[in-house]
């Protein structure tokens, strides 16, 4: 499965590595692609995934790192 979500406040390198970080934690993710300049994240993942649980660990982050689910 794939989902995209935005994450309007990632602007750097620094940003995607966290985000990288928190994701390599979820063992039903496979792959994690990152577009700065659109500020998007693509999940490759198992049906497994839980998001909620996703979204919350990325959103503990902090202020900026608010996800906007895209498809």
């Amino acid at each position: 499965m794939k989902t995209t979500v935005s994450i309007p406040g990632m602007h750097c390198n620094s940003c995607a590595a966290l985000v990288k970080d928190v994701s390599s934690e979820f063992p039903a993710i496979k792959n994690v692609n990152i577009d700065i300049a659109t500020k998007r994240v693509e999940l490759d993942h198992s049906e497994e995934l839980d998001m909620n649980a996703w979204t919350r660990e990325i959103e503990s982050l902090g202020e900026k790192y608010k996800v906007r689910k895209i498809a």
